[in-house]
């Protein structure tokens, strides 16, 4: 008895009174404490943050779609804000593959929610360092997955840490049995170069998911988020934007022999003195221009264009050591934006993005990953003799 009266404040044998539901006491309401704003907006939501309150636990409402956008909107204009936007909604993925009913895993993967988390594994975010509580979070993860192969938490475990590695950054032992078959040509894609090859070879050219039935696909109410295009059922990530004069505005400069001997100029400075900052600075600036146009010409004339005087000096460019200087974190947003591009190789100005990213990469560490018979045999050539020729000796 003193027990219901400590958690109800009364017998539990009294009368109830009357139209009052017998299941659960009535509660006297006193008095209450006003709810206080957020101390921060959760941007995993479109919710004004007047309408955001404090409760005594971490609740943290999240929506699928808002987690599409922010996936996209860091593939189309990497900014620091849209980073960090993105480093919560894996966060909040990863989670939620870990407390995802195991019965169910293939289900979600096949839906829509399969669909935004293959879109942030084959966007940029995996390629950008991980902060101190990720590489914490990555480590726990992979030490959980490795004590417990062949678990019933085996699968869920590496769903959740494979967006924390880059690309070919872990691997499975004996993926063929251990990874399940919906799962496995994407984690080929991400982790395992050599596997993909060998699922081609089987006719497994592109993830079951893709293939999945009407029930399980994407929810007509989910819009195509912007920067995410469809090329073959799949979505390819957009062009970064290095430059605001660009398209027709910056093809005079092809011809132009100021800009031609400015570009020639700091090429040759940066070279005498690479450590002059202010030759690094201009010099930077000056590569985003040249890489935006590299992206802008129409595709078929790119051979043209390398065998122009604006070639020749694309190519001084690209051979005077200034990849190796260190990028800010824009530039280096925007430098994994064109390697993603060239990765994939499957949208429509992919040449031209290989083109542009030659300039942010020693021609030593251009790789395509098995992609090179997809280049034409000129660009071959030409990056054979970049390469040579950045050889020392």
């Amino acid at each position: 008895m003193p027990l219901l009266r400590r958690l109800f404040g009364r017998d539990h044998h009294a009368a109830a009174p009357s139209g009052s539901y017998r299941g659960a006491p009535a509660v006297e309401v006193k008095s209450f404490e006003p709810i206080r704003p957020a101390a921060t907006v959760n941007r995993l939501v479109d919710l004004p943050p007047e309408e955001a309150g404090e409760l005594p636990m971490e609740v943290v409402p999240w929506t699928l779609k808002r987690l599409q956008v922010i996936f996209s909107q860091l593939d189309a204009k990497p900014t620091a804000q849209a980073l960090e936007d993105a480093r919560a909604s894996r966060e909040r993925m990863t989670r939620f593959w870990l407390s995802a009913p195991v019965d169910q895993l293939e289900v979600l993967y096949a839906g829509a929610f399969g669909q935004v988390y293959r879109q942030m594994l084959n966007g940029l975010l995996p390629s950008q360092p991980l902060q101190a509580k990720e590489e914490q979070w990555k480590d726990t993860l992979t030490q959980r997955l490795l004590s417990g192969f062949g678990s019933h938490e085996t699968i869920s475990l590496l769903l959740a840490v494979m967006p924390y590695y880059g690309l070919n950054g872990m691997r499975v032992a004996e993926p063929l049995q251990q990874v399940p078959e919906w799962l496995l040509f994407d984690y080929a894609q991400h982790c395992d170069v050599e596997l993909t090859q060998f699922l081609a070879k089987r006719g497994r050219a592109a993830s079951p998911a893709l293939l999945a039935p009407a029930a399980l696909a994407q929810p007509a109410a989910m819009a195509q988020p912007a920067g995410v295009m469809p090329a073959g059922g799949a979505p390819y990530t957009e062009l970064p934007v290095l430059c605001e004069t660009r398209r027709d505005a910056c093809m005079p400069l092809i011809r132009d022999n100021e800009f031609l001997g400015r570009m020639s100029g700091l090429i040759n400075l940066f070279s005498i003195d690479p450590g002059d900052g202010e030759v690094k600075r201009q010099l930077s600036a000056l590569r985003r221009q040249v890489a935006q146009i590299w992206l802008d010409v129409d595709t078929e004339q790119l051979e043209a264009l390398y065998r122009t005087p604006f070639g020749q000096l694309t190519q001084n460019l690209i051979g005077c050591g200034f990849a190796n200087v260190p990028l800010d974190g824009e530039e280096e947003l925007l430098r994994a934006q064109l390697s993603q591009v060239v990765r994939e190789m499957r949208h429509p100005l992919a040449l031209n993005a290989v083109m542009a990213s030659l300039l942010y990469f020693t021609p030593a560490n251009v790789s395509f990953s098995g992609a090179e018979s997809m280049l034409p045999p000129w660009l071959i050539q030409e990056l054979n003799s970049l390469r040579s020729r950045s050889q020392p000796g």
